[in-house]
């Protein structure tokens, strides 16, 4: 993986397996294996956080003011992949994964 790769990468922190209907926590960080730039010239935009192609939710950030960083707390119905997606001003849109299963 290249710097740049590991710059804009959203990691996922969640649990492997869930029951249908429960809350669990999904943590999703941008910059965790290597910081991403946090200035109003360069940073990540939002964080979207989807289950397998469904969207579930949206962080947005202000460059300068906020590190691209969030918890979400969301209801999972058929398990899959939990995908994030981030979004950095010259950099484009970055797209990072976590297997989970729902029981």
């Amino acid at each position: 993986m290249t710097d740049l790769e590991k710059k804009h990468l959203p990691v996922i922190d969640a649990p492997d397996k869930a029951s249908a209907g429960e809350t669990i926590q999904v943590s999703v960080e941008v910059g965790k294996l290597l910081a991403h730039p946090n200035e109003p010239a360069h940073h990540i935009e939002f964080i979207d956080l989807y289950e397998d192609e469904v969207y579930l939710t949206r962080a947005d950030f202000t460059g300068g003011k906020v590190n691209p960083k969030v918890t979400f707390e969301v209801m999972l119905t058929k398990g899959g992949r939990l995908r994030a997606f981030c979004s950095c001003n010259l950099h484009g849109v970055w797209e990072g994964d976590k297997p989970i299963s729902i029981e």
